[in-house]
C-alpha cells in the first residue's frame, strides 16, 4: 500500500535536517488513534519496522542549517507491504488532517490531502529501480557506526548483508530468495544527508535488480538497506 501525504507548511523554510519533526508527526499520529499500536511499533525496541517513505520538497535550497522551499508545499509519499499496518496507517493519518502540527523553526504543517498512490505489479525478474529516498547501508558496532556509499568498494558486500538481515529479522520472506537476487548500479550517486545531527553517507540513483518477482516486490514495497522507517530506501519502478 503506498498514500501520498500532501502539506501546506506556514513557512517555506525548514530545517536541514527535516526527517526528525517528519517522524515526530507519524509518531504523533500513531499515538492518538491507538496506543497499543503505537506501543508495538515504538516501544518494542530496535525491531525494524515493515514500512518505508519519502520526502518530496518544492525546488529546495539548500543552506548549512535549513532549506528553502519554492513555495509552502512538501509531500511525503509512504509505503508498506502489509495491508493491515497500511490501513491504520492511513487512519492515523487521516485523524491529523486539517490540522497544524508544530515543527522547528517557529513553522508548522498542514495535512491537506491523503492519496492512495496505484501500485506497480512486479512479474519480471528484471526491473529497473530509482532510489526516491537514499539508500543507506550502515554497519553498527557497539562503538561506533559506519555508513557504506557507492563510493566504498565494500559496498555491495555490506548492502547484501544488511539485506539478509533485513528478511531475517522480519522473518516474513524466505532468505533463500536472495541467493540469486542481484543489485547493479546503473546511475548512481553518492549523497550526505543530515539524521538526527549526524551526516550521513548515502547513495541515490538507478539501479537494475534482478530475482525472484516475490522479492523484488518485496522491496519496492517494504524499502531496502537500513534506517527504512526513518525515510531512506524507498525505490519507484
Amino acid at each position: 500500500m503506498r498514500l501520498k501525504l500532501k502539506f501546506e507548511l506556514k513557512k517555506n523554510e525548514i530545517p536541514s535536517d527535516y526527517r526528525p519533526f517528519i517522524l515526530s508527526f507519524m509518531k504523533n499520529s500513531v499515538y492518538l488513534y491507538d496506543q497499543k499500536l503505537y506501543r508495538d511499533l515504538y516501544e518494542s525496541g530496535a525491531i525494524p519496522k515493515k514500512y518505508t517513505f519519502s520526502v518530496w520538497l518544492d525546488t529546495p535550497s539548500f543552506y548549512p542549517k535549513t532549506i528553502k522551499l519554492g513555495s509552502n508545499r512538501m509531500d511525503v509519499q509512504f509505503s508498506t507491504g502489509d495491508t493491515a499496518l497500511g490501513i491504520h496507517m492511513y487512519n492515523a493519518f487521516l485523524q491529523m488532517r486539517m490540522k497544524d502540527f508544530s515543527i522547528p523553526l517557529d513553522n508548522s504543517i498542514l495535512l491537506k490531502e491523503i492519496q492512495l498512490v496505484p501500485e506497480k505489479i512486479i512479474t519480471d525478474r528484471k526491473i529497473l529501480a530509482r532510489f526516491i529516498s537514499p539508500l543507506v547501508v550502515r554497519s553498527h558496532t557497539k562503538h561506533r557506526d559506519f555508513y557504506y556509499s557507492i563510493a566504498h568498494p565494500e559496498f555491495n558486500e555490506e548492502l547484501m548483508r544488511i539485506l539478509h538481515y533485513q528478511l531475517e529479522i522480519l522473518n516474513d520472506m524466505p532468505l533463500s530468495l536472495l541467493e540469486d537476487f542481484c543489485i547493479e548500479p546503473v546511475k548512481p550517486q553518492k549523497t550526505v544527508v543530515q539524521f538526527y545531527g549526524q551526516h550521513v553517507e548515502a547513495t541515490l540513483g538507478t539501479f537494475r535488480m534482478e530475482g525472484n518477482p516475490v522479492l523484488l516486490d518485496y522491496f519496492y514495497k517494504q524499502g531496502l538497506g537500513s534506517r527504512r522507517s526513518s525515510g531512506f530506501g524507498m525505490i519507484s519502478v
